[in-house]
């Protein structure tokens, strides 16, 4: 813990210099002791984000911080060093052991969850749980495999979805691309990669843990950092993760606390931030009863808890085109610009 303290210092310091400010709107909203799930959105910085809120944080009340970063990044000389003094927890994402597939592939006139392949070798390359993800022209739009018939022919779950946005993708657009990059002899088809199902049960066993020992946790739900004003589509971990808590060990009273982001030329020396703490959101029993149950129950607890956590984090999430009329915004108390 001595290493974390001394790199929230300097880091502190750092920050310090680089910010012409840094408001900290909510601060007794952080929980002093207890499991808590800080979740912080947007996320626009893959470094300052963990950052901010890790240092108002242990300014306030002392408390370490472990965020979940990806597995990759930690491998990395500098940011891997920065995350073992943070105590990060490594999280293996599935799109960063991406390989490319052999051949191309096309959809089935008749079938949008019918993939058929050109030169593929699907019963080499897949098995059930896997992924597809195809090329940039179709914003990489990726599908869970639940069939491999043979060399030629997969079933996917349900129709191919944008990666960065969670959007079902066009079957026009998809169709529109095949006969675009369709060959000389009239086969047609799309580059595509293969994305390995991972078994996360290790990393939630370990924050399970964590949290039934009274830790914090840190997550951005949006997965990966963004320009965007608007929140990205959440993934299911958090839900995961405060349902599956409390499930393993009903005496652990997690706390969800939303965090919002604030940056205004977060890329210029001297610029602004804000760091914005919500109320603190228990989690409603009856969808740890739902999450118990397993398969659809459970799945529609994952759902209903994530939507909470969606909105609790629109009241933290401010859309202003400056940092004044952020601070007029927040003065008459609107916490949200449509």
């Amino acid at each position: 813990h001595f290493g974390y303290d001394v790199s929230m210092h300097f880091w502190k310091l750092a920050l310090n210099i680089f910010f012409r400010e840094i408001r900290l709107r909510g601060a007794f909203n952080i929980p002093s002791e207890g499991p808590v799930i800080f979740v912080g959105a947007p996320h626009a910085n893959q470094m300052l984000d963990p950052l901010l809120l890790s240092i108002h944080v242990h300014r306030e009340t002392g408390r370490h911080v472990q965020f979940l970063a990806a597995a990759k990044s930690l491998q990395r000389t500098f940011v891997g060093a920065f995350s073992r003094l943070m105590e990060s927890i490594p999280v293996v994402r599935a799109f960063d052991n991406a390989k490319p597939g052999t051949g191309t592939v096309y959809l089935s006139e008749t079938d949008p969850c019918l993939v058929l392949g050109h030169d593929t070798r699907f019963t080499q390359e897949f098995t059930p749980r896997m992924q597809i993800q195809l090329g940039k022209v179709v914003q990489y739009a990726a599908a869970e495999v639940v069939e491999v018939i043979s060399d030629t022919q997969l079933r996917i779950k349900q129709e191919f979805k944008i990666a960065n946005d969670g959007s079902l993708a066009s079957t026009e657009l998809l169709r529109g691309k095949e006969s675009e990059f369709r060959s000389t002899d009239g086969v047609g088809g799309l580059e595509f990669k293969t994305i390995p199902y991972i078994n996360q049960q290790e990393m939630y066993r370990y924050v399970y843990d964590r949290l039934q020992h009274g830790g914090s946790i840190g997550i951005f739900p949006e997965g990966g950092s963004h320009d965007r004003t608007d929140l990205l589509p959440l993934k299911a971990g958090v839900s995961l993760m405060a349902l599956g808590a409390i499930a393993h060990d009903p005496t652990c009273q997690v706390k969800i606390v939303p965090v919002g982001l604030s940056y205004f030329h977060p890329h210029k020396f001297r610029s602004r931030a804000v760091v914005e703490f919500g109320s603190a959101m228990d989690v409603p029993p009856e969808l740890v009863e739902m999450f118990k149950q397993g398969g659809s129950q459970k799945r529609e607890a994952v759902s209903k808890f994530l939507e909470l956590v969606y909105d609790a984090l629109k009241t933290v999430t401010v859309r202003a085109p400056d940092y004044d009329t952020l601070m007029v915004c927040l003065l008459n108390g609107l916490g949200y610009l449509q």
